[in-house]
């Protein structure tokens, strides 16, 4: 078991292999426990880390961290304290909404992005939403703290990352609070999405999903009791702090999720298994959207007959992940189930 700490909290990690790094962060669902036979598949070519998010598996179990700006803050922690600059990062589930949000705040640092059963719904206004173009951030940040003036008369300067994380627990009172987020947030992440629409924000599916039932409940939809992934999954059910994973879904908007794929300049792809029992499949508007003018950038993979956990259904997804990880241009992974998009 290996272990960092974090403004005082245990963060649990495993690492395994060599080679270029690899983040995975797990879902609602479990820990980084159902990421082994993954990290076994990769270990030969690539270094493979699993953690534990707050409120999940061996990790601290602090309510005040369950919130979506805290997870992202320790992905970023953890990074730093791991000393990677840089690493492809592959979400499942809660896990896509983190690794999706660092990857828009922080794009130099993700080479490549993968998310697992995310949730992509339809906001209903895709027809006529206009992303804005690409843009860099509007404060160039280094991904780690650069060397300061030293010395007794030296000036007191708060880190980048240290200011990063301060406006990020900011902007969580802020929306806690209702209010609006703090002028420092906003200008140190990457604009948001301009809609030529109704700027009243989407309604939040995934808090009538998650919020509707306990998680024994949303893991009995996923494995029947007598499949050997529904015993290994239950018993870290049981060390889930049941609050963690609507804590994290609180800020939750589709539109703005989608938005982000739109914007990421880096090379995306988003597997979803079609019969998950948990998250609806994406809808051809959502892929369409999502697509536009990126071919060759964002890949969507539908996998028919499986459900919510494809690392632990369908050997196919090991070979996506290794041409994922291996392939200069994601547009040539052989997928026979790929989507493809519809000309008009």
């Amino acid at each position: 078991m290996s272990a960092i700490t974090v403004s005082g909290d245990l963060i649990h990690y495993e690492v395994l292999g060599r080679g270029r790094p690899v983040v995975l962060v797990h879902g609602w669902i479990g820990s980084w426990r159902y990421w082994v036979p993954t990290m076994q598949q990769l270990q030969l070519k690539f270094r493979v880390y699993a953690l534990d998010l707050y409120g999940f598996g061996d990790s601290a179990k602090n309510p005040n961290k369950y919130t979506l700006e805290h997870q992202i803050a320790l992905l970023d922690d953890f990074m730093q304290q791991l000393g990677l600059p840089k690493a492809a990062l592959i979400g499942h589930g809660l896990g896509a909404l983190v690794v999706t949000e660092f990857a828009r705040r922080y794009q130099e640092r993700v080479p490549r992005l993968l998310v697992v059963s995310a949730p992509l719904f339809n906001p209903g206004d895709l027809e006529r939403r206009i992303p804005a173009a690409k843009k860099v951030l509007v404060r160039e940040r280094p991904a780690f703290p650069q060397p300061q003036e030293s010395g007794p008369n030296a000036p007191t300067i708060m880190s980048p990352s240290a200011a990063m994380r301060a406006a990020l627990i900011e902007a969580a009172r802020a929306r806690k609070a209702g209010q609006p987020l703090p002028k420092e947030f906003v200008d140190m992440t990457v604009p948001r999405a301009e809609v030529v629409a109704d700027p009243t924000p989407s309604e939040n599916p995934l808090q009538a999903i998650l919020n509707g039932g306990s998680l024994e409940a949303l893991l009995g939809k996923c494995f029947r009791r007598n499949e050997p992934s529904y015993e290994k999954l239950s018993v870290d059910v049981a060390k889930t702090d049941a609050r963690a994973p609507s804590g994290i879904i609180s800020t939750f908007d589709p539109g703005s999720m989608l938005d982000t794929y739109v914007l990421l300049p880096m090379p995306t792809v988003i597997i979803h298994g079609m019969d998950d029992p948990i998250m609806p499949n994406p809808d051809e508007g959502v892929w369409n959207y999502v697509t536009k003018d990126r071919e060759n950038l964002v890949l969507p993979i539908p996998l028919p007959g499986v459900r919510h956990f494809p690392m632990l259904e369908d050997e196919r997804f090991f070979r996506i992940v290794n041409d994922f990880l291996e392939l200069p241009d994601i547009s040539k992974i052989e997928v026979k189930e790929r989507w493809r998009r519809r000309t008009r």
